[in-house]
C-alpha cells in the first residue's frame, strides 16, 4: 500500500509541474519546494544594489541544482520597503534534494553578521517518460 501511495506522490508532482519556472519570493523562506528535472526555479528576493549590501554566500547541492548565470537586480514599484529585487534562476538537473541557502550583508565584507536569510528545502524528481502505445 505504501508503494502505491508513493508511485500516486510522483506521478502527481511529475503532472502537476512541467517545465516552466517556479517562482519564490522572500516570503517562501523555510518552505519545501518541489521540481522536476530540467525545470526552472526563479527566485526573488528584496534588496537595495546601492547599499553597498547583497545576496551573498550562496548554499547548495550542486549534483541537483545548477546556477543559471548571476542575479540580476531590477528597481522595485516602490510599494516596498526595499527600492529593488534581485533574481537569481537555478535549475534542477537530477533526482535529488537540496538546501538553498542565501544570506544578504555587506558584499566586501562577508564576516560581517547577515542582515537576512533566505532558504528552501528543494525536492527534485526525474520526468514522466512517455510510454508509446503501438
Amino acid at each position: 500500500m505504501k508503494r502505491l501511495v508513493y508511485i500516486f506522490f510522483i506521478l502527481a508532482v511529475t503532472l502537476f509541474f512541467s517545465c516552466e519556472e517556479k517562482m519564490v519570493k522572500y516570503g517562501d523562506s523555510g518552505k519545501t519546494i518541489h521540481l522536476v528535472v530540467d525545470q526552472v526555479l526563479k527566485v526573488q528576493l528584496p534588496g537595495d544594489a546601492s547599499s553597498g549590501s547583497d545576496w551573498r554566500k550562496m548554499s547548495y547541492n550542486d549534483s541537483v541544482l545548477m546556477r543559471k548565470g548571476k542575479g540580476n537586480y531590477m528597481l522595485g514599484d516602490g510599494t516596498s520597503s526595499d527600492p529593488g529585487i534581485y533574481i537569481f534562476r537555478f535549475r534542477a538537473m537530477a533526482a535529488g534534494k537540496s538546501r538553498l541557502i542565501m544570506e544578504y550583508g555587506d558584499q566586501r565584507d562577508s564576516d560581517e553578521p547577515a542582515t537576512r536569510k533566505f532558504e528552501l528545502d528543494i525536492v527534485v524528481v526525474e520526468k514522466q517518460q512517455k510510454q508509446e502505445s503501438e
